[in-house]
């Protein structure tokens, strides 16, 4: 009886040795992010947890709990530190003139900025005229004013440290009022260049087919995120509390792959080979992975397909799906690949956040709104976008300083019409390659449901009550909000369902 409860326990403590040692990780990265650990220390750290592991078994051949939890501790807590370590080893040098630009250029209000890789290997994020001509994979000499970013204050006690926010993409100078002369084409990522053209003919083609300010904000729900909208739109967007629609996101990459999943899944059966499962799958995973590289690999995107993708892998293989470790599966790789966007992108953070309300939280709300009827999705809707909410809240609180107030009519007014707008946006653009006319009924559909999420946003975030601004609260205390919070999410997970009544 005993060797079988052992065997029925195993995968239980195997789950929770993984957990022990990606927290021992992800506290050994976080550690390094404020207090500088040399690579000997941690390399010193690795070692002793290995030797703890190593003489227990020797001496005891089993190894006990305690010391197992206590080598994975150091063990993971070493090696997080010294991947930190890694990853802030880099020595900045002058850069020269002469590079390769390597991203997208992005257009903002008043200017163009791009990254250039230098000849010597540095990186400099470059701003230039708005209308210049350079693009992804152009080498280019610059010639502008080259600076080292610092801290940059806003007025409200809550300083922004630019440099390392930049440094976690390796990014060690700007460059203000370049001159940009381009001399040659063509030294980009062949397949990363042939993405950037569809995503800039898709978004030229909605242009052609929809009115301002309707095709930046469809371009921006499908491809190109919130650098398609204009300022005074997205100001409203931010005052109502949605503009999280048009950041690429998990919400966006769930809806693209469910239609990369469809169409595919519809071509096979077009073409007689039947809705094989697994083919449907492979073609979305492909799919998936091409559009994140198409918009930029930004950390939401990259957080949202990573869970997307185990999903997908997890029903193609018949396996089972957890949210909870799929999301901490996430969340590690993205560290160990870059352990600088823990602290010092927001972004990482705050699509954290609202995901883990999502997996965490969303279902104890929904529990509460079961008076709620469930027709068209909307208490689904209602407990993801209140459970979203409450996650983020106290890090808005204590990052950006603005509260919307109006968020949640907002969010129940607009979401539930992103899937369709979306859908319809797409299917109408798509119709005017071969039609403009025969495209017009989709496109009317859509112009619709566009400036109604245009107004929406338009009226409830010029209200005089729409956001407040607070004032700087302390990081600990945010810390300490959070605490509790798990700790009130996890008994209410352990409570009885019939409770909740």
């Amino acid at each position: 009886m005993g060797q079988k409860t052992n065997t029925n326990n195993l995968p239980r403590a195997q789950s929770r040795g993984v957990f022990v040692f990606i927290f021992g990780f992800v506290f050994g990265v976080l550690v390094s992010s404020f207090v500088h650990i040399d690579w000997i220390v941690s390399v010193f750290t690795l070692f002793v947890g290995l030797v703890v592991l190593v003489v227990e078994k020797i001496r005891n051949e089993e190894i006990g709990k305690e010391v197992l939890f206590l080598s994975l501790i150091l063990i993971s807590f070493g090696l997080g530190a010294l991947r930190y370590s890694l990853k802030d080893s880099h020595r900045a040098i002058t850069p020269s003139s002469v590079g390769v630009v390597i991203n997208e250029p992005e257009q903002k209000e008043n200017s163009t900025s791009f990254v250039l890789l230098s000849d010597n290997g540095e990186k400099v994020l470059v701003n230039t005229d708005l209308y210049s001509p350079v693009e992804y994979g152009d080498e280019v000499e610059v010639d502008g004013k080259l600076q080292i970013p610092g801290v940059i204050g806003d007025g409200t006690g809550r300083p922004f440290d630019y440099a390392k926010y930049l440094a976690k993409d390796d990014i060690y100078f700007t460059m203000s009022f370049a001159k940009v002369v381009v001399i040659s084409q063509g030294h980009g990522n062949f397949i990363k260049q042939l993405l950037f053209n569809l995503k800039n003919s898709f978004i030229g083609k909605v242009r052609e087919t929809f009115a301002e300010p309707e095709s930046s904000l469809l371009s921006g729900l499908i491809v190109a995120g919130k650098g398609a909208m204009p300022k005074d739109i997205l100001e409203e967007f931010r005052r109502a509390g949605v503009i999280h629609i048009v950041v690429l996101s998990g919400y966006n990459i769930t809806i693209i792959a469910d239609f990369m999943r469809k169409i595919f899944e519809n071509i096979l059966l077009w073409s007689r080979m039947g809705a094989n499962p697994r083919i449907a799958a492979g073609a979305s995973i492909l799919g998936i992975i091409l559009f994140v590289l198409m918009t930029g690999a930004e950390a939401t995107v990259v957080r949202a397909a990573i869970m997307v993708l185990v999903v997908i892998a997890a029903k193609m293989f018949g396996r089972t799906y957890s949210a909870p470790r799929t999301l901490a599966l996430a969340a590690f790789l993205m560290i160990v690949h870059n352990p600088k966007i823990l602290v010092f992108d927001p972004s990482f953070q705050l699509s954290f956040l609202a995901t883990s309300g999502l997996v965490f939280l969303s279902p104890l709300v929904e529990r509460h709104l079961r008076w709620l009827s469930d027709k068209w999705g909307v208490r689904t809707m209602l407990a993801t976008t209140i459970a979203t909410q409450i996650t983020v809240l106290p890090f808005l609180i204590y990052s950006m300083g603005n509260v919307s107030l109006v968020s949640l009519p907002a969010n129940i007014l607009i979401l539930l019409t992103i899937p369709f707008t979306m859908l319809i946006g797409f299917v109408a653009t798509i119709v005017a390659y071969i039609s403009s006319i025969l495209s017009l009924p989709l496109a009317y559909i859509a112009h619709l449901l566009l400036a109604w999420i245009l107004g929406v946003s338009h009226y409830l975030g010029n209200l005089s009550f729409a956001s407040i601004t607070t004032p700087p609260l302390s990081w600990w205390l945010i810390a300490l909000v959070y605490i509790v919070m798990i700790i009130f999410v996890r008994r209410l997970i352990n409570s009885p369902p019939h409770s909740a009544s």
